[in-house]
């Protein structure tokens, strides 16, 4: 099996629909949503030029583009098509084990930021010390 076939039966799958129903010409909305985020989603994690996805998919390729568009607005606009595609899109992610690269720098740059704050704490740490150490020595050859 293919990734794109992985794909499309996580998005089925998350869709609670039938593969059948996914390659029908089917217009129902949550038939079509499942196809629009399918598109979208083998387009992001894949990179397949839209003429190639168009003939796995046997669709003209400007549906694929089409539905790439919309998804990007549906995205912005339609919180439960948010939540259903970004379910399928992190299944997707861990099925195909894939890293999304920008996760993966703000991964490395936080781990970069603590390891600096750690480090000057320990300075300081350091310096607190060192100088409880010298109050020390002073109030003791004071005293004596």
């Amino acid at each position: 099996m293919d990734k794109i076939d992985k794909i499309v039966d996580t998005a089925c799958y998350v869709g609670n629909i039938s593969l059948k129903d996914f390659k029908s010409r089917s217009r129902e909305r949550h038939i079509v949503d499942i196809k629009r985020m399918t598109y979208s989603i083998v387009r992001e994690t894949l990179n397949i030029p839209f003429t190639k996805m168009a003939k796995h998919f046997k669709v003209n390729h400007a549906t694929i583009i089409h539905h790439c568009k919309l998804n990007r607005e549906l995205l912005e606009t339609d919180s439960y098509y948010y939540k259903k595609y970004t379910t399928i899109y992190e299944l997707v992610k861990s099925d195909l084990n894939l890293v999304d690269v920008k996760e993966l720098t703000n991964l490395i740059q936080r781990l970069n930021t603590n390891k600096l704050i750690k480090s000057k704490l320990n300075q300081q740490l350091t310096k607190f010390y060192n100088n409880e150490e010298i109050i020390t020595k002073r109030e003791s050859t004071e005293t004596s």
